[in-house]
């Protein structure tokens, strides 16, 4: 049974092009994660749509990130900001809205162009996730409607736009551990998966560098006194690799050396890096051990330093006891709408991940219906724009109003005070 009215859905599908326009518009800013400028051009994009919004809104300026360059070395790199607006702060139960606004496509990518063919919507960040960026704000001033309409307003709300996902939000973390100490549920907007489903068991993923130092030489006159970084760091990759065959269900992928220079200099630096994916907690000290066991075998054998970046900041994200009334909840409301919602245990990661940690379920693919992210082809199921908005009004109106159970344990519910 939908919590929504005839006529509340009726409007939803009535901002269909509302919402299509916003997406062209939003894709045709690029906002790659270090592309900050785009970032704060969006935001400012935004505001109109906001101001619709009678809550505390805050452009929140965030840090630079430090990531390694190819020769070993940090450097800073600047993001843009996020977005913050939080409306009933002080009502008794409170839900997070949230998605981020940079894609993978850099400013120097060569897919910068929207273009629709009627049926999907093709371009960058269109699925992943600027659709989800317009669900989420046609389902919250769907919330606000019915709130003025009747008069309920217990349900707070909180919406949270980060810059820097595609990144495994290093900086933006800070955010979501605070705003998961005012928040009892969340729901993300990245995009369902392929076939339609939703993310359920998500692993976790951690991203490393590890930076070999040797000693560089003219590769003529005094080879013999040089150490090769690149040598020592290409094995290292190999021994990574191999680390596959001990691990049984984590997976380390050894993505790409950096190094070298001159064909006749003996190269000083050598730069490998990793990600690793993993289904439980307790596999991060195993797998930290092993990646510490090759680099220092690695530097034994060929008198190098191997130093390594990077840390476990993603971890796993299982459905449990205390998250699954959440989820039955979601797929229940899409059969009241005539969905039906599927979850499917992926590989994939993203906030929800940090989200879970923090003691907050979540559904995290709240987003539009597409495929192809992350590359050149990445589309969005245009009608999918009003259907998860609709899903997601369904469920937002029917806490607020009571008509939907809180779907959190009675123990949990208590404990809010």
């Amino acid at each position: 049974m939908s919590a929504l009215s005839a006529s509340e859905r009726n409007w939803i599908a009535g901002q269909k092009d509302r919402m299509l326009t916003w997406v062209e518009r939003w894709s045709e800013i690029n906002t790659g994660t270090f592309h900050a400028a785009g970032v704060q051009r969006l935001c400012e994009t935004l505001a109109p749509e906001l101001s619709l919004f009678s809550g505390q809104r805050e452009l929140l300026p965030q840090p630079g990130v430090q990531l390694v360059n190819a020769r070993g070395d940090l450097v800073n790199h600047p993001l843009g900001p996020a977005l913050s607006l939080r409306v009933r702060p002080h009502a008794r139960r409170h839900v997070l809205l949230a998605i981020h606004t940079d894609t993978v496509y850099g400013i120097d990518s060569s897919f910068q162009d929207v273009r629709s063919d009627g049926e999907k919507l093709y371009g960058p960040g269109v699925a992943d996730a600027k659709g989800g960026i317009a669900v989420l704000l046609i389902a919250a001033e769907a919330l606000e409607r019915n709130v003025e309409s009747t008069g309920r307003a217990d349900l707070g709300w909180e919406l949270l736009l980060n810059s820097d996902e595609e990144i495994g939000s290093p900086v933006s973390s800070q955010l979501f551990h605070e705003a998961a100490a005012r928040n009892d549920l969340a729901l993300l907007f990245e995009p369902a998966l392929p076939g339609g489903e939703l993310a359920g068991n998500r692993k976790g993923s951690a991203n490393f560098e590890f930076v070999c130092r040797g000693r560089s030489a003219h590769a003529g006159r005094h080879f013999e006194e040089g150490i090769n970084a690149v040598v020592a760091a290409a094995d290292l990759a190999v021994k990574l690799h191999r680390l596959n065959d001990e691990l049984s269900e984590a997976t380390v992928n050894v993505a790409k050396i950096d190094g070298g220079g001159p064909s006749n200099m003996v190269p000083d630096v050598g730069v490998v890096r990793l990600n690793v994916r993993y289904g439980q907690n307790s596999d991060e000290a195993i797998i930290g051990e092993l990646l510490e066991q090759s680099a220092a075998s690695v530097a034994g054998q060929y008198g190098v330093t191997c130093e390594r970046y990077g840390s476990f900041t993603t971890p796993p994200k299982p459905i449990t006891d205390f998250t699954r009334p959440l989820f039955e909840q979601v797929a229940d409301c899409g059969r009241g709408l005539g969905m039906e919602i599927e979850y499917r245990s992926t590989g994939g990661v993203c906030d929800g991940n940090r989200l879970a940690a923090c003691g907050v379920p979540n559904v995290d693919t709240m987003g539009v219906r597409g495929g192809e992210i992350h590359s050149h082809d990445e589309y969005m199921l245009i009608d999918s724009l009003t259907e998860r908005a609709t899903l997601t009004a369904d469920l937002l109106v029917g806490w607020a109003s009571g008509e939907r159970d809180w779907p959190l344990p009675v123990d949990a519910e208590e404990s809010e005070g």
